[in-house]
């Protein structure tokens, strides 16, 4: 074998070693990255009445190499927060409570570390409060829950988000919310009219019987 062979050997192991050096110092970088999961959409819910109740199921994963705590946030995407403000949400951990208030109230809780490959799965459960009334027909409420993660050994971060859309109807799609008012004073008046035309008939009834017996006498 020649010595340009030689050269040639060299410099093939060479550009391997490299390409391998270049390989381990890509891989043992370090990054942080938390996935979200469904990525699009928590909540897409039309048509909601009061006393319904929507639950969803999300996962956070650690998708990097860096250990992370991460916690949560919510943010109205809506103009008109009216029906934001009211609706009601819930977050379970298995049987876990980690809150149980107003959407528009929630500020997370408390945070929550998570190692490389691990995930957390939460339930979010919407509710429509049963006493909101017709005022509330064709309102809706879009908002976006926050989720940020934070490196535990350095000041790096990273945020993603996940978006709800939520409306009462009424808009032409479909459904109207149930009256909340009630009838009974409707049903007292017309119940008392009856009793006054039945005691007039049984008046008048009597009176013509009186008039009858005169008569025979």
């Amino acid at each position: 074998m020649n010595i340009r062979s030689y050269k040639s050997y060299l410099l093939i192991f060479i550009v391997l070693f490299s390409m391998l050096l270049h390989a381990n110092s890509v891989s043992a970088e370090e990054r942080l990255s938390i996935d979200v999961l469904p990525a699009d959409k928590l909540f897409d819910i039309s048509n909601m009445k009061p006393g319904d109740w929507a639950p969803r199921t999300t996962t956070i994963k650690n998708s990097g190499n860096i250990e992370f705590e991460y916690s949560t946030s919510v943010k109205s995407e809506s103009e008109d927060t009216k029906l934001y403000n009211e609706l009601l949400l819930e977050v379970w951990d298995d049987d876990t409570e980690l809150y149980n208030g107003k959407l528009s109230e929630f500020a997370g809780f408390s945070p929550r570390i998570l190692s490389p490959n691990e995930e957390d799965e939460l339930e979010y459960i919407v509710r429509f409060p049963h006493h909101l009334g017709n005022d509330f027909q064709g309102l809706d409420a879009q908002f976006t829950i926050y989720y940020t993660a934070e490196a535990v050994d350095s000041n790096e971060s990273k945020t993603e988000g996940i978006t709800g859309t939520i409306d009462s109807g009424g808009d032409g799609s479909g459904g109207v919310l149930p009256k909340t008012a009630t009838n009974m004073f409707s049903f007292i008046v017309f119940g008392a009219l009856l009793i006054a035309v039945g005691g007039i008939i049984s008046l008048l009834i009597q009176l013509r019987l009186k008039v009858r017996s005169a008569r025979k006498m």
